[in-house]
């Protein structure tokens, strides 16, 4: 398969088990718990993808569940209070490095836990993992969220009502299936792409090279689209190019899962389903 340009993503994915340990002495004293007030596991926000990036708890009322929201609670947690200690005492740029570890350690445990809240993992169906400080945020805790979203980059959030809470266990309508620029459509409709399967480059924890790490992302998806294909590893499909939605910049890439979604992309649209397509013809649109 020729290669098709790499989908931009949002999403940032990363991990745990890389942080810092910091030796001091006695610092400031940090809260086990939250303040008062704050949200907690099960609380649900009618909120959009930029207000999502701000710390919690996010403009206006928390919704129920039950209720038209676009983002659900399932997870709050803090980060090591090491990290924290040498936060309060870093100059210069260590700034920003104990504060992109700082977020590593708080989006790698809701990537982890996404997947048991959800049912399913959560890269192959049409949502989003939200990590998102506590105020105040020096005292490190965290809530992870799950919004449902209109495309493979995370980017626009869609309102739904009711818990999306082993929404993902078995057949689920929110698995990804088509695209159409960059929007997530069912197959029988026109579109350009079609989800294919997910790569995870190992080792796990392996060190970020930008030109090694989109190589690697599309030597795997074209591997795995060519099984959705039905095809073997060494068949070409000059009509088809592998894309990857994935971690693919250093701040992406810390501590993250290393996953990527992998979709096969045609320059012509599409009336139906790739899968199993072997060598016959495009289903052109």
């Amino acid at each position: 398969m020729k290669r098709a340009a790499l989908i931009a993503v949002i999403v940032v994915l990363v991990g745990g088990g890389l942080y810092w340990m910091y030796e001091r002495g006695q610092g400031r004293d940090i809260p086990d718990t939250p303040a008062a007030g704050t949200p907690t596991a099960g609380t649900c926000y009618k909120v959009d993808a930029d207000g999502a990036k701000a710390a919690l708890p996010w403009p206006g009322e928390a919704v129920g569940c039950g209720d038209a929201h676009t983002v659900e609670l399932y997870h709050i947690g803090q980060v090591p209070k090491d990290l924290l200690h040498r936060l309060d005492d870093a100059k210069g740029e260590d700034v920003k490095v104990v504060q992109a570890l700082l977020y590593a350690q708080a989006r790698r445990v809701c990537v982890v836990e996404g997947p048991a809240f959800l049912g399913g993992d959560w890269h192959a169906a049409r949502v989003q993992i939200v990590a998102a400080w506590i105020k105040p945020a020096t005292d490190g805790f965290y809530g992870c969220g799950v919004a449902t979203v209109t495309g493979p980059a995370g980017d626009r959030f869609t309102p739904r009502a009711g818990s999306l809470k082993g929404a993902l266990a078995g057949a689920s309508a929110l698995a990804a299936a088509c695209i159409a620029d960059l929007r997530y459509v069912e197959c029988t409709s026109p579109h350009d792409g079609e989800y294919a399967g997910v790569y995870t480059i190992t080792p796990p924890e392996a060190p970020f090279d930008e030109a090694g790490v989109k190589s690697a992302a599309t030597r795997g998806c074209t591997a795995v689209g060519l099984t959705y294909l039905g095809l073997p590893a060494n068949a070409d499909r000059a009509d088809l190019g592998p894309a990857a939605v994935g971690p693919k910049t250093a701040n992406d890439w810390l501590g993250s899962d290393q996953a990527f979604t992998c979709y096969l992309m045609s320059a012509k649209p599409l009336r139906s389903s790739v899968h199993n397509l072997g060598t016959a013809p495009l289903p052109l649109a």
